[in-house]
């Protein structure tokens, strides 16, 4: 009897399972004298799940404006691709994803009504809802994702009935309970720089912002249509330009502020109805990110086959 088969043989004397683990390779990426690297990590698998495999190893992946991104495979959260993913950025209105998920831990109700007040008030030139206007919940929720409204996501935190410092609160204790240990949040917009995480912990809340179907349906909407209580009518547009793409989106957000850069996580499907994550902070342009979105999805699917 060899040596591993012995092993086998103890640990299950033991009553002791053995975790499958995916191993994946550490590599150098190098362009003009500069070192980026790209890494590829371990993880433990459920059993049963379909598994990702690499069919060309040799295939390292590709350029992209972005300084940090990564891509996870969604049923078994395998990350399968990584540029300076374990670096901390600011994230701008991803940070969204995290005010929506809190919210509704304490939603108060869709239909409830919310007075716009002028505490509610950002950077933003044009309003998508004005102040002393009336509308519910729902609309504040879908303007919030849609539009990517700072308005509309402060006033959402405020409808909780939650005072500021305890909505970042329940950010901050989210961050533990999706195990994203390199986060960090001081407030519901995403304007603030010292919102951060790194790309890796972004995809742990991409993933568990997505899977809830409030959030799902809402970031698919190419347009959501207000209707104030006054009466008002405005259409408000999509930020996520991938949605009148050729990519089959399941689910996305963008980010924008200076310190951030150009950002967007989106989860996408293949022919074959598999589905992966992919986020990149710190692109170099507004189109860039859709771009390095797509190639570094794209690449992915052509790269790997699920077994």
């Amino acid at each position: 009897m060899n040596v591993w088969a012995t092993l086998v043989t103890v640990l299950l004397s033991w009553n002791l399972t053995i975790q499958v683990f995916y191993h994946l390779p550490q590599i150098l990426l190098q362009e003009n004298d500069v070192q980026t690297k790209v890494t590829l990590g371990d993880q433990r698998l459920e059993e049963g799940k379909l598994i990702p495999r690499k069919i060309d190893n040799n295939s390292w992946g590709v350029k992209i404006s972005a300084q940090s991104a990564a891509v996870m495979d969604k049923n078994t959260g395998l990350v399968l691709w990584q540029k300076n993913a374990d670096q901390v950025r600011s994230l701008a209105s991803i940070t969204k994803l995290m005010t929506v998920l809190v919210f509704l831990d304490h939603n108060p109700g869709w239909d409830k009504i919310v007075t716009m007040e002028q505490a509610d008030e950002t950077s933003e030139l044009k309003p998508n809802i004005l102040r002393g206007e009336n509308v519910t919940v729902r609309d504040l929720f879908n303007i919030a994702l849609v539009a990517s409204d700072n308005n509309a996501a402060r006033a959402l935190a405020r409808s909780t009935g939650l005072s500021m410092e305890d909505f970042v609160k329940a950010m901050n204790a989210k961050t533990i309970e999706l195990k994203m240990n390199q986060s960090n949040f001081v407030e519901p917009t995403g304007l603030d720089a010292q919102n951060q995480a790194t790309a890796l912990d972004v995809l742990k809340m991409a993933k568990a912002a997505f899977a809830k179907q409030e959030i799902q349906k809402a970031v698919v909407q190419k347009s959501y249509g207000l209707l104030t209580q006054e009466g008002r009518n405005q259409k408000v547009l999509s930020t996520n330009n991938l949605l009148k793409s050729y990519l089959n989106v399941k689910a996305g957000k963008t980010g924008y502020i200076e310190a951030a850069g150009y950002c967007l996580i989106v989860e996408v499907a293949n022919d074959e109805g598999h589905e992966i994550l992919t986020v990149v902070l710190g692109s170099s342009a507004h189109e860039n990110r859709f771009q390095d979105a797509k190639i570094l999805s794209g690449w992915v699917f052509e790269n790997y086959q699920w077994l």
